[in-house]
């Protein structure tokens, strides 16, 4: 529901895509759902699917990458029509600028702002510590890893203060000892920064550990078949496992829908 509160409502979203001989291939179907900008649900939000089910071009329909063929994106009570910065994506590779040092790519971010020199400075020290990249401002993203190139398209994203920050399965081909280190950067950044996270994963583990509100989105069409608030999931269950209770409440709820 929306209110008070809504940051961010989704309304309605569908996308069709045109297939071959005229065929049409329904991606997406009736999305909807609501990020409370009071955090009473958390301040990330997972979309869980299998793979294929659409989460990417959802993530780009709400950042106003790609156009939807039905429904809405409201941010703040005002339709999303274009990207502007209030609305981030960074994809499941993370991009950033070769050839550009990390304090460069930063700059350059800034820069497209308009904000003056003096600012750019103060912003990119601060969000260069806040990632973890205290003293390798003169290092280059391809010597590293991509660890390493997530935490710079982070920090970039972070640098020019967005309301919304979507993350397109970032940490799916990582390692375990990277993957724990970047959750918990970004659990990090919740306790810091007014910002929220939509995090599109596949990932019933990751949802878990990092979620206040978790989406569940089955494919053909993509549609969202069921939210679990997480906090009053874990109020509900106190005297068992909290995080084995809620794994296995999600595989059922998608055995469910699957064997319908």
């Amino acid at each position: 529901m929306s209110g008070m509160n809504s940051l961010l409502e989704i309304k309605n979203l569908s996308k069709l895509f045109h297939g071959p001989a005229g065929s049409r291939i329904h991606v997406l179907d009736g999305i909807n759902f609501v990020i409370d900008s009071a955090g009473n649900d958390g301040r990330l939000t997972s979309v869980l699917s299998p793979a294929g089910a659409g989460k990417t071009t959802l993530l780009k329909i709400i950042s106003a990458l790609e156009k939807p063929s039905g429904g809405e994106v409201i941010l703040k009570e005002k339709e999303y029509l274009q990207p502007d910065g209030r609305i981030t994506y960074i994809p499941e590779n993370a991009s950033s600028f070769p050839w550009m040092s990390v304090d460069q790519n930063i700059e350059f971010a800034l820069k497209l702002k308009n904000i003056n020199q003096e600012e750019v400075k103060k912003r990119k020290d601060e969000v260069i510590s806040l990632v973890g990249l205290g003293g390798y401002g003169n290092h280059y993203p391809h010597e590293k890893s991509s660890g390493f190139r997530f935490r710079i398209s982070l920090a970039r994203t972070l640098a020019i203060q967005p309301e919304v920050i979507l993350l397109d399965d970032c940490f799916k081909n990582l390692h375990s000892e990277t993957k724990k280190e970047l959750h918990d950067l970004i659990k990090s950044i919740i306790q810091q920064l007014n910002v929220f996270f939509i995090l599109a994963t596949s990932n019933i583990s990751e949802a878990v550990d990092l979620s206040g509100n978790i989406l569940l989105l089955k494919k053909s069409p993509g549609k969202i078949f069921r939210q679990i608030n997480v906090i009053e999931f874990n109020k509900n269950h106190q005297d068992e496992d909290k995080n084995v209770s809620l794994k296995s409440e999600i595989e059922k709820s998608f055995e469910h829908v699957d064997g319908r």
